[in-house]
């Protein structure tokens, strides 16, 4: 009895040490990726002063689809109409789980790049070679593998402009969505270094947006669809000018000798000539002829808006594209809808935000991307039109939020990555065969027919 007892505590001990393990491993993992100490922040599905629920309600009212992507990038594998589908990612804050997969050439190795997995990467290079549109809004975050997969690189330091706001301070910069620099008139943009948008203008004879088809027809709003933020006294109004204001900025440049995933690629925005960016991070400028331990940083013209697209033309018919833009919060409540800011829709505030284009230039954005083809659907969204938000890179500020988040993650890696999948077959292939290993041979089976029965008079057979 007491051998039999002891086997017990045994086996209790052993299960109460293996689950301990189990749950010392798990919290690891949940330690390191979820993030509770942050902000949520730049959601479309959060309405702070911070958040983009103004840019997502403009969405609804065109009749567009919105959807959030709280897992992986990997599931735009199965988005079922990619020419119809903007992809957005804003503010890429917290890097993947490190995670043993297949790279480009079928070697095994662990995804320690930044923000986004190999895989991850290849599925939005994939959803965009479709015929999917994508907008990166990114500054110090981790979206810097999607910009390398397509030629571009996010410098990571800070920029700062002789184009700033001077009622608010040097982080607020003005950018003119020009192939030319504008410049200021004391504390505002001089008018006359302003210029149109390269291709929607029309300029370069091809890629003209398609609001400027509608551009002098008289129309109610109700008709004007993805075009009603033109709409002035009865008729559209198209403009191709843009004055988007964008807060702690950052450069954009294109890696020397990297072949993209997409041939076209087009400059959409620069700085003045006379920007600077904080290369040391000391938050002084020290720049001279040539970059040393003295002069550290950097002067002169950057770029802070990159659109790279399969045909020069970047028409959403001809293949994909995908706009780059040095900035992560151009979108969000504070500056796209600054006249609910201001009115203290979203808190109270102390700051005035100026007047600006960033409504503007993201409903162009959206327009020409979900814009119908049909003839007679001019100006109104296709039918199966939608804008995915990614939100699977921003933290949550509620442990379950996030742990339900990573979970999600866990499971679409574990059925949407080859090796993955490869793993978790080996792991209950090899825990079943232990089971069996392990579970003792049953008695052999003997019908009741075969038992002879001893007993009356029997007892001689």
């Amino acid at each position: 009895m007491f051998g039999e007892r002891n086997i017990n505590y045994r086996r209790v001990g052993l299960q109460a040490a293996f689950w301990f393990v189990m749950s010392l491993l798990l919290m690891t993992i949940l330690l390191n990726f979820v993030n509770l100490s942050n902000t949520n922040q730049l959601s479309a599905y959060d309405d702070d002063w911070d958040d983009m629920s103004a840019f997502r309600a403009d969405l609804k009212a065109a009749d567009i689809k919105t959807s959030s992507l709280v897992s992986s990038p990997l599931l735009l594998a199965d988005i079922e109409d990619p020419r119809n589908t903007t992809y957005i990612v804003a503010g890429v804050e917290r890097d993947t789980l490190s995670l043993p997969q297949f790279d480009e050439d079928g070697f095994i190795t662990i995804a320690a790049e930044d923000g986004y997995s190999p895989s991850e990467i290849n599925a939005i290079v994939e959803f965009v070679e479709a015929g999917g549109t994508a907008l990166v809004l990114d500054d110090y975050g981790f979206a810097g593998t999607i910009a390398e997969a397509f030629g571009i690189r996010y410098t990571g330091y800070q920029l700062y402009d002789t184009t700033y706001v001077p009622e608010l301070d040097y982080n607020f910069i003005w950018m003119c969505v020009q192939a030319t620099p504008c410049g200021m008139n004391g504390t505002t943009i001089d008018a006359s270094t302003l210029s149109v948008h390269d291709r929607w203008s029309g300029n370069l004879g091809e890629g003209e947006h398609p609001c400027a088809a509608l551009n002098g027809q008289t129309m109610p709003i109700e008709e004007a669809g993805l075009c009603a933020h033109h709409w002035q006294a009865g008729e559209i109004r198209y403009n191709s000018t843009y004055q988007v204001l964008l807060n702690d900025i950052t450069a954009l440049e294109l890696i020397p000798g990297a072949i993209g995933a997409l041939p076209e690629i087009s400059v959409r925005a620069v700085t003045s000539n006379e920007a600077t960016v904080d290369v040391n991070g000391d938050g002084e400028i020290w720049v001279g002829n040539e970059q040393n331990s003295e002069t550290p940083d950097l002067w002169g013209q950057f770029n802070l808006s990159f659109e790279a697209c399969a045909r020069s033309t970047c028409d959403p018919n001809d293949g994909g594209r995908i706009v780059f833009m040095a900035d992560g919060s151009a979108l969000i409540n504070a500056m796209y809808d600054y006249e609910g800011f201001n009115d203290g829709e979203y808190g109270p505030t102390n700051k005035t935000i100026p007047e600006n284009d960033n409504r503007k230039w993201a409903m162009d954005f959206i327009a020409e991307a979900l814009m119908s083809t049909e003839p007679d659907e001019a100006g109104q969204p296709s039918p199966t039109a939608m804008v995915i938000f990614d939100e699977s890179r921003h933290p949550q500020n509620a442990l379950l939020a996030d742990s339900y988040n990573t979970i999600y993650f866990l499971l679409v890696y574990f059925t949407g990555e080859g090796l993955a999948m490869l793993l978790l077959f080996l792991v209950l292939f090899v825990t079943f065969e232990a089971v069996l290993l392990k579970k003792r041979d049953p008695e052999p089976w003997r019908h009741v027919f075969s038992i002879i029965y001893y007993g009356f008079g029997d007892a001689n057979r």
